[in-house]
């Protein structure tokens, strides 16, 4: 009797017990079926984005002039402002003291001033590099882009960027159409543009336009020879 009583009691709680993990267990299954279900939607979803995203940036560099040769040239311009300065506010100053405008004074002044005179003359035109913004169907695959640098629309937006007199980055925006080919200062510009209805809009004391520019050796990342294949489309300056 005893052994019947105990064996009914301890049966009772097993069952409910039972059926409530099998009931968990399915639960289970269901909830990370649909979570597997929702995780490979998501993947489709990032995938077919990832495979309709443009290969190319908007703003697309077409032309760099290289990190060393910018490095270089940047060097070269701060160090002729530091002789200036050294040469005319330090040492001019004691030789005129001594000996008044002598040749010596006079020789000491221009080297600070000639240095100067000839990097900003033989700098200026230099471009660091060239971005160009480029339309939604030229962002897809290497074939249109050069589709489209064959056939550049004149009014393409062309940002161009040249270095300062103290080295800065100095960006000019203009259009293709602008630009034509030509040979000055001695070989160093070989692209010329007309500035001068933009520099009527300029004041006084703002730096004239820029527009005499020296593309060398181009080392773009990402399209070498995208700006080949722009160089192709402008013409040459007609001589006057």
């Amino acid at each position: 009797m005893l052994v019947a009583f105990f064996r009914r009691s301890l049966s009772r709680p097993l069952a409910p017990r039972f059926l409530s993990h099998k009931t968990l267990s399915s639960s289970s299954r269901q909830n990370a079926t649909q979570l597997c279900r929702r995780l490979a939607s998501n993947l489709t979803k990032t995938t077919a984005k990832e495979t309709n995203a443009p290969v190319y940036p908007e703003r697309l560099c077409i032309y760099h002039a290289g990190v060393t040769r910018i490095t270089f040239l940047a060097c070269v311009k701060l160090s002729t402002i530091f002789i200036f300065v050294f040469f005319t506010f330090v040492v001019t100053p004691k030789y005129y003291e001594k000996e008044g405008w002598s040749p010596t004074t006079i020789r000491t002044a221009l080297s600070g001033v000639v240095p100067l005179l000839f990097v900003a003359w033989t700098t200026s035109p230099f471009v660091m590099f060239m971005h160009v913004r480029l339309p939604p169907f030229a962002r897809q695959s290497e074939q249109m882009l050069r589709q489209y640098l064959k056939k550049l629309p004149r009014d393409a937006e062309l940002a161009v960027t040249t270095m300062s007199p103290i080295a800065k980055a100095r960006a000019s925006k203009l259009r293709v159409s602008e630009l034509r080919q030509d040979n000055q200062r001695l070989g160093i510009v070989n692209y010329v543009r007309d500035t001068t209805a933009e520099d009527a809009t300029r004041k006084w004391y703002n730096y004239r336009a820029v527009g005499k520019f020296s593309f060398q050796a181009n080392k773009a990342p990402r399209v070498p020879w995208a700006w080949d294949e722009l160089a192709k489309t402008i013409p040459q300056k007609q001589k006057a």
